[in-house]
């Protein structure tokens, strides 16, 4: 091993704390995910943001348009932990174009006031994109659920923001009815045709949900769309309609056999268990391989990771037809999310020869729908800091368990403004609303913005424990730098902020910085010993080899 690698680094905590304690003082989280002036004054009516877009890629790219302001407009820029990096004011009444000098890539605050209220928006700036595209990172998207397409997913407008945050994968769907309008009539519609031309344009690569039923087409195997094909005629058109679907799109290389066919809700027929989705599994597989024979057979989707459902499938011989097995992910905690992943894994291999298939979760996130029950839903959250905190969390632990080859994070942006609808939450974009016309990043954005930039390229090499409930998860990157990963075990939604102090020795001819899931620079250590206070919000400790 690398000597700068090997020499001792025995990680504990004071740093970080003073700076979490920082954030909770100066900025407000709106539960809704907006960040709000601590002390601000009433929501101005008439004040709006109208630019396009509140994503930039460097720091000199920021340009923000104020638009109708009355007198002089006095605005700040803060970073989330409450410090000032820009301020100024504009009397040029009713527009002003704003561009702030930031000093680094990361989220920033922007609030505005004028005579009648202030406007207050996040922005993010993304930096350079990452080295090495990892398609462990993917997100689920609906540009192609048509009811979506036209309202909340903007295809133009939203495209550019999911690749702005580093994702080279995405997880969508073209519905079978869709393409099968009537039976041995298949077409691709226009907006399934545009999502193709716009993965093809942006390097995206696609994992297709194969759903769902097709009643109008096959009414005496179906009585509704939640409905699979259970007959050999419907079974035939589903597999036409998945191999449409890729002669269309040479960007998708996955293919999700159904969602939720285990959930009443998702599968309303009387074939719902495990032996039965093997059949249709084995059906998807022998006639999409024919066509398309490098395309994955992703088997599984479940709702929740239900082993006796699994194990009927492997029973039923369903295993040998799947190139990789799905399972959504939710729950209350990461303990909970890694032994769930590693029982399926285990079952796996018992009836693999002692050897996994690859594994995804192919849903997992967190919502904090405001006015949602907080014990309705076990991936619910009370606020965005904990919703940021739990994206990190989910992603570094499953990348730790080595069977599990890409993550899907539910979803890229908000399906809607619906306060009281966990489904509308879940985004790491905001809806566009009357004073901010732009998708609005959310904190989870920026945390899923700098975690796939802080992992790129760095591979693996422990996954420890350095005080008592303290999760410490080491990467190693090719230059000889380490990268670390640290929070305190707790659950998603844990209102303890309470921190673990943890000694850190850092060797004295490196560089080592503290970082925020943010982006937000916390510190530089020093070379020998220091502190770290760990609490719940992950922290970066990054370690490179000094120039010379």
């Amino acid at each position: 091993m690398n000597s700068t690698i090997a020499r001792k680094y025995t990680i504990s905590a004071v740093i970080a704390g003073a700076m979490v304690a920082a954030i909770a003082a100066s900025v407000v989280w709106a539960s809704d995910g907006r960040s709000v002036a601590a002390g601000a004054t009433t929501a101005s009516e008439s004040m709006s943001v109208t630019s396009p877009s509140l994503v930039f890629g460097t720091p000199a790219g920021v340009d923000i348009t104020i638009a109708g302001y009355g007198g002089s407009l006095q605005w700040t820029v803060k970073t989330p932990s409450g410090k000032v990096v820009a301020s100024g004011s504009d009397p040029s009444a009713p527009t002003a174009t704003l561009r702030p000098q930031v000093p680094s890539s990361g989220l920033y605050v922007l609030d505005a006031t004028d005579q009648n209220g202030e406007v207050t928006t996040n922005f993010l700036v993304t930096g350079p994109a990452p080295s090495t595209p990892d398609p462990f990172f993917s997100v689920a998207t609906h540009w192609g659920k048509q009811s979506f397409a036209t309202t909340t997913w903007p295809l133009a407008k939203t495209l550019p923001l999911v690749t702005a945050l580093g994702f080279s994968q995405v997880r969508d769907e073209t519905s079978w009815a869709s393409v099968e309008p009537n039976r041995d009539s298949y077409t691709i519609p226009d907006f399934s045709s545009s999502l193709s031309a716009a993965t093809q344009q942006s390097g995206l690569h696609m994992m297709l949900v194969a759903a769902y039923g097709d009643p109008r087409a096959y009414p005496e195997d179906m009585k509704d769309a939640m409905s699979p094909p259970t007959s050999q005629d419907a079974r035939d058109g589903y597999v036409k309609y998945i191999n449409t679907a890729l002669d269309a799109n040479p960007r998708i290389d996955e293919v999700e056999v159904w969602n939720e066919f285990n959930r009443p809700k998702r599968n309303t027929s009387s074939c719902q268990s495990g032996a039965c989705y093997a059949a249709l599994v084995q059906a998807v597989s022998q006639g999409v391989k024919a066509a398309h024979p490098t395309v994955q057979i992703v088997a599984g989707d479940t709702a929740g990771t239900p082993i006796s459902w699994f194990q009927q499938f492997i029973d039923a011989g369903g295993l040998s037809y799947a190139d990789a097995i799905s399972t959504h992910g939710y729950s209350k905690d990461t303990g909970t999310l890694r032994e769930s992943i590693t029982h399926l894994d285990d079952l796996i291999k018992q009836h693999n020869g002692g050897v996994s298939k690859p594994i995804i979760v192919s849903e997992d996130g967190l919502t904090n729908a405001p006015a949602a029950p907080t014990d309705s839903n076990v991936s619910r959250v009370d606020t965005q800091q904990q919703a940021a905190s739990g994206l990190v969390k989910i992603f570094v632990t499953l990348k730790s368990i080595p069977a599990v080859s890409q993550v899907v994070w539910y979803d890229a942006l908000d399906d809607g403004t619906n306060a009281t609808d966990p489904e509308s939450d879940y985004g790491l974009f905001r809806q566009p609303t009357p004073s901010i016309s732009a998708f609005e990043p959310k904190l989870a954005a920026a945390a899923a913005s700098e975690l796939i930039r802080q992992l790129s390229g760095y591979s693996l090499t422990s996954a420890t424990t350095p005080a008592p409930a303290v999760s410490e998860f080491l990467f190693n990157g090719p230059d000889g730098s380490t990268r670390r990963v640290l929070w305190k075990d707790a659950p998603f939604a844990a209102k303890d902020s309470a921190a673990t102090s943890v000694p850190v020795t850092a060797g004295g001819g490196d560089r080592t910085t503290v970082t925020a899931v943010s982006g937000e620079k916390i510190r530089d250590l020093p070379a020998g010993a220091s502190t770290l206070d760990v609490g719940t919000q992950p922290i970066y400790v990054d370690e490179s080899p000094s120039a010379g």
